[in-house]
């Protein structure tokens, strides 16, 4: 019998690329081949993005491409925007099976009751025989582990909340297998990710403990943490930079989002600039060499020239090693697209520019201060 061949499609985060590791896991163990292309390909997974209306966009570029090259593919989606839009998700040309983030952990098993791993006539399990070795996802040696999902904020632009749904955490053990196991079968790195791994919640331990466990308890050979809130950044993880050997990837992604304080007000974000460079000079005290990354929004609702120019400021006085810019996009549902004043598309562009420029320039300053040194 020949099996039926999987092909994976992914936008957006970190989150959906750890999400879509383990889904290519699942359906490797349970007998379906990951396909290389969508030409030899029987079903595509898309795992979508709705957080810009460019995801969206693409997402649905993406649920429709596969049909067109390979008119016998079946499509699934799942991710936010299946989530946050089925009913235009499921009418998409090409498209056959909705899968919504609250069912992603069932999504494996929907798709084997639509069309089984196996063509024909399919034997009794065995439940003495073990389970097929399968080999690392897509191929390279970093691995990406999902420790939390959802978020409790309700920041003024974001659609998080309704497509994740409320924060929520893995148990501290089931990660730590997970760990191991990824270990054994060739990862090298792992990055630990969610929506933002700093609300990460198990019994009485938080995102600490958990680290702490990860470098005592399992051979992994870096840890990388990403996506870390700055309002809830607990600075005891700085002490495990400690570890020896070194363990712990010198890098910490923080989302700015802007370096006004009025514009950060009407994003509801309960920090200020201040705040946000004092933990960034403590990290930094600390944990030489370190590179932190940031996300910038452009154009927010009401952001005067007067407040761009204070987030360029302060993006060079932080020297961001990575920024990634976006131009701010209404997503229906959310606070801000009801705001009344909207910056023009002209002026959100032209800002974008700018900011860019400026990205390029502290990215080129952190690597150059940093040539000397060897860092993680």
């Amino acid at each position: 019998m020949r099996s039926m061949r999987v092909f994976f499609s992914n936008l957006g985060c970190k989150l959906n690329q750890a999400e879509l590791e383990g889904l290519s896991r699942k359906f490797s163990s349970s007998g379906y081949i990951i396909a290389t292309s969508l030409e030899e390909a029987d079903i595509h997974v898309v795992n979508t993005c709705t957080v810009t209306h460019v995801a969206a966009r693409q997402s649905r570029r993406l649920a429709r491409q596969g049909r067109r090259l390979n008119p016998k593919l079946r499509t699934v989606l799942t991710g936010c925007y299946a989530t946050s839009d089925p009913h235009e998700a499921s009418s998409l040309c090409g498209v056959d099976l909705i899968v919504p983030n609250h069912l992603k952990n069932q999504l494996v098993e929907r798709v084997q009751e639509n069309w089984p791993p196996h063509r024909g006539t399919l034997l009794p399990e065995d439940p003495d025989l073990p389970v097929p070795y399968v080999p690392l996802a897509f191929g390279n040696t970093r691995a990406l582990v999902k420790i939390e999902d959802g978020c409790n904020m309700r920041c003024s632009f974001c659609i998080i909340p309704d497509t994740r749904g409320r924060q929520k955490s893995r148990k501290i053990g089931e990660i730590l297998e997970e760990v191991q196991e990824l270990v054994q079968r060739g990862s090298r790195e792992v990055v630990v990710t969610g929506v933002q791994i700093s609300a990460y919640r198990s019994g009485r331990s938080g995102l600490y403990d958990l680290v702490k466990k990860l470098l005592q308890y399992t051979r992994v050979g870096r840890l990388r943490l990403t996506s870390i809130a700055p309002w809830d950044f607990d600075l005891r993880l700085l002490d495990l930079f400690d570890h020896d050997p070194p363990r712990l990837c010198r890098h910490f992604h923080l989302s700015l989002q802007s370096g006004s304080a009025t514009t950060l007000r009407r994003m509801r974000r309960p920090y200020g600039p201040s705040e946000f460079g004092e933990l960034v000079s403590a990290i930094r005290e600390r944990v030489p060499g370190v590179a932190i990354t940031t996300d910038i929004i452009v154009g927010f609702p009401g952001e005067t020239e007067r407040e761009f120019q204070e987030t360029l400021n302060f993006a060079d006085r932080c020297n961001f090693a990575r920024i990634h810019a976006f131009p701010y996009s209404p997503r229906p549902g959310t606070a801000a697209a009801e705001f009344s004043d909207q910056v023009p598309f002209p002026v959100k562009k032209l800002r974008m520019e700018r900011l860019l420029l400026r990205a390029d320039s502290t990215a080129e300053k952190f690597a150059e201060g940093n040539l000397d040194r060897w860092a993680q």
